[in-house]
């Protein structure tokens, strides 16, 4: 396991060293999509980064940031231009569909994890199933499905009177955040909700973005404890990937049917006056459609590099 890791990270290098302009617009456009999916509530950026084929990658990066700089920064340069600008979009514009269209805009969310069960369904029938592994996926659906339930369906970006901000929530929340961004079926944004930061956070963002500077210490402070602990988790992630492939590969099958039951059943109990089901369920088939096209252009792109391999040897 450990050959084919390092074999993965120089196939990943030599990728980066011919990056074209249609990858780094896909890795924009996957960026984009996962940080929408991390400030949208229930939602997993994780599940987001397997279904756009980069999970993998990601993880190798954050696990030893310092082995090839270079590398790292050409593939991550992308995926954060797109995180940032969805970050603002999202406080700006998404904030508002999850306002005004929020049945259908968690549909649509829904229908993305859906398209994500096959995926990973491939990589765990790929390593094989087991007890251990059965038990592990529902261990985790049952814990991702009553966390989700638990927080429920609720989102507000409108501006509070005052953000609730303060250094040690800051390091508490940005070391929670951090160490559940990696964990596929693991919505950052619950953990958030659970500490009672999401709003505070939002409203801090909104108030930025307005021109109130002086809270940028604050998302710093987070910030800076978030990326801390995502180096940290990463490498106990992709040792678990590694060392257990059956059990891991199990659990994250197992998170994401429970994120798609918990915010399913939360999407279904919204009451939203003059919903239209046509356009919930064109909303659920468009999520589920997109996630299913971005599997399909995962699945050609291993299959060329598993032909070209072929051809190399």
């Amino acid at each position: 396991m450990q050959e084919q890791a390092e074999q993965e990270m120089q196939n990943l290098e030599n990728e980066d060293e011919k990056v074209g302009a249609g990858r780094f617009l896909y890795r924009v456009l996957g960026g984009f999509l996962i940080g929408v999916s991390v400030l949208a509530p229930g939602i997993s950026g994780s599940i987001i980064a397997i279904m756009l084929g980069i999970y993998k990658d990601i993880l190798d990066i954050f696990s030893a940031p310092t082995k090839n700089i270079k590398r790292n920064a050409l593939y991550i340069l992308p995926l954060a231009i797109g995180t940032v600008a969805s970050m603002v979009s999202f406080i700006l514009v998404f904030g508002w569909l999850f306002e005004s269209f929020e049945k259908a805009t968690y549909l649509f969310f829904v229908g993305l994890i859906l398209g994500t069960i096959p995926i990973a369904y491939k990589e765990l029938k790929k390593h094989g199933f087991s007890i251990v592994g059965a038990l592990g996926i529902v261990i985790s659906t049952a814990v991702t499905f009553f966390l989700s339930i638990a927080v429920g369906a609720d989102v507000s970006t409108g501006a509070a009177a005052q953000a609730n901000l303060d250094f040690i929530n800051m390091v508490i929340g940005g070391l929670a955040m951090g160490s559940s961004l990696l964990i596929p079926g693991m919505s950052a944004s619950v953990i958030l909700m659970l500490l009672g930061l999401y709003t505070d956070l939002l409203f801090a963002a909104e108030a930025i973005l307005r021109g109130e500077l002086h809270l940028l210490i604050y998302i710093g402070v987070f910030a800076f404890c978030m990326f801390a602990a995502v180096i940290l988790t990463s490498r106990f992630i992709r040792k678990a990937f590694e060392k257990a492939p059956k059990i891991a590969y199990a659990v994250v099958l197992g998170f994401i049917i429970g994120s798609f039951f918990g915010i399913g059943a939360n999407s279904l109990q919204i009451s939203e006056v003059g919903f239209n089901w046509f356009v919930g369920i064109a909303a659920f088939t468009a999520g589920t459609a997109l996630s299913l096209f971005f599997a399909y252009v995962n699945f050609k792109k291993e299959q060329a590099k598993s032909d070209g391999q072929v051809q190399g040897a």
